[in-house]
């Protein structure tokens, strides 16, 4: 995201990105995004258990409810990346939030599950196209305050979080099912202003002028920012922005009114928003709309497919694997906890609480965590490693405690363990693959934890039926944690291989060279 220019005086003009400046507008854009639209999936056993539990519904029957809203929101992982780069982070954003919002003010008129299977299912296929942007503008706008910004973002989840159940309640006591849910979808229509602050980067990029000399030296800081850990892209390099526009245009002549994308399908894409200079352009001077619409959607599926070429690297798939494992058992763990907790003779309300506690949290591990990540001493993969070890020990010590007040201080143990792995997930990312890979990473790993919850998740549900215990079922998203642990064990040796393969490509090349 930097470009260089060359002056007389011998001075370099060097474009950085933003770093601040709107880029904290788009930071706080973020934060209104998460706040809402992944409230309906955090706050779903507190929104729709009175009304399950009237209807007589089974675990395995809510089970598929909630993995079939989380499978289609991780689903849409791989065309965040192609659709991104071809129509801006704004217009997906504001769109798809809008749609979700409105899917959840369907949900009010449900009267069946089978009617909120479907409602609720394409609010998280709206909603994961509208929030997943927010993970990838925040790489771009920012660099040493990542960590910073990162934090502001997260922020937004918790407080959804820790004020939503309460709120429900409140809603749910005073206007009954249907006006609540009706008045938790106006809420979550706000997103369609946060995403309008999602202005281009290129819009904001910082112009500084350096010596030659000045310009080869770099701070261990900036290396640390601009080098992966396995220090090299997993693609071929690209070639540059400006080549890359020309080959597409030849290569697309007859639609060049559409925003051609800036990425080398033969590798795996960096997300590049529209040039400015040609950002206003919004009608298509093409006679033939149809054939400019299948050129198009061919291209966001070629890209797709690029992205998933991604796996071919062992730390980028032991990466995703690990997103399935615990993702899909922190968040079954959350749909069961309500229903434990009045599977345990307590109200809904007491189960708001410890959802509540859970979020407080969450929150503050969120912001502690993703605000030290900057820093040079910070081991980023201990810790984020350790996070899952917190919150896999206290999903299985909820298990044996049946006080009220124990089990919110668990859940409070709990909530503090998903915010410091949660908050790293997309950091992590970053810092292993490279900024480069990392919406191809994010939408690799979103289609695997996508098939996470449409297999493990219901088979979670179906042990709770068969042994009527939400204990033994816990215990299951006990086990997917501590295999996540497991499997980031072996990360070491995953790089070192790598980097071996790289040094071996690189030796081959020479031989041929020579």
């Amino acid at each position: 995201m930097a470009g260089k220019s060359s002056l007389e005086n011998g001075e370099t003009v060097e474009k950085t990105v933003p770093d601040g400046g709107w880029g904290w507008m788009v930071a706080l854009g973020c934060y209104v995004m998460v706040v809402t639209l992944p409230g309906m999936s955090l706050s779903f056993s507190i929104l729709f258990s009175t009304f399950l539990l009237d209807l007589g519904v089974s675990s395995t029957t809510t089970a598929w409810i909630f993995n079939s809203h989380l499978l289609l929101w991780n689903l849409v992982g791989p065309l965040t990346g192609p659709l991104t780069t071809e129509f801006g982070f704004r217009k997906v954003s504001m769109i798809c939030a809008g749609a979700g919002a409105t899917c959840l003010v369907l949900c009010s008129f449900a009267t069946s599950a089978e009617f909120l299977l479907v409602a609720f299912g394409l609010g998280g296929l709206f909603g994961g196209l509208g929030c997943k942007p927010c993970y990838l503008i925040i790489a771009h706008y920012f660099k040493r305050r990542r960590g910073l910004a990162t934090a502001i973002m997260m922020a937004g989840m918790c407080t959804g979080q820790f004020a939503g159940p309460p709120l429900i309640r409140l809603l749910q006591e005073t206007y009954g099912f249907r006006g609540a849910t009706l008045i938790i979808g106006g809420i979550m229509l706000h997103s369609v202003a946060g995403a309008a602050l999602f202005q281009p980067v290129q819009w904001h990029m910082k112009k500084e002028a350096t010596s030659k000399d000045l310009s080869k030296q770099e701070t261990p800081v900036d290396k640390q920012e601009d080098s992966s850990l396995i220090n090299t892209p997993l693609t071929n390099p690209q070639a540059p922005l400006t080549l890359r526009n020309k080959r597409l245009r030849q290569v697309s002549e007859s639609s060049a009114s559409l925003h051609l994308s800036t990425v080398d399908i033969s590798g795996y894409p960096t997300i590049c928003e529209e040039d400015p200079d040609d950002y206003g352009s919004e009608t298509s001077q093409d006679n033939s709309k149809t054939s400019g619409a299948w050129i198009l959607i061919g291209r966001v599926f070629r890209l797709m497919i690029a992205d998933l070429k991604i796996l071919k690297s062992p730390p980028a798939l032991i990466i995703a694997l690990g997103g399935l494992l615990s993702q899909n058992g922190y968040l079954n763990f959350m749909l069961m906890m309500p229903f434990a907790v009045q599977a345990h003779g307590y109200a809904l309300q007491d189960a708001a609480w410890c959802v509540s506690v859970a979020g407080i949290c969450n929150l503050v591990a969120r912001l502690g965590t993703t605000t030290l990540s900057d820093c040079s001493w910070f081991n980023m993969r201990l810790v984020y490693v350790l996070g899952a070890c917190i919150f896999g020990s206290a999903s299985l010590i909820f298990t044996f405690v049946t006080d009220i007040k124990w089990m919110m201080a668990v859940a409070g143990v709990w909530g503090f363990g998903v915010g410091v792995n949660i908050s790293l997930f997309t950091l992590v990312m970053a810092r292993i693959v490279g900024v480069e890979n990392l919406a191809a990473l994010i939408g690799a790993s979103s289609l695997l934890v996508a098939f996470g919850f449409i297999t493990l998740g219901p088979i979670i549900g179906l042990i709770r039926d068969v042994s009527s215990s939400y204990d033994v079922a816990i215990w299951v998203t006990v086990a997917e944690t501590f295999l996540f642990v497991l499997l980031w064990l072996c990360m070491p040796a995953a790089i070192r291989y790598e980097r071996k393969a790289k040094e071996g490509n690189e030796h081959n090349t020479d031989n041929q060279n020579v």
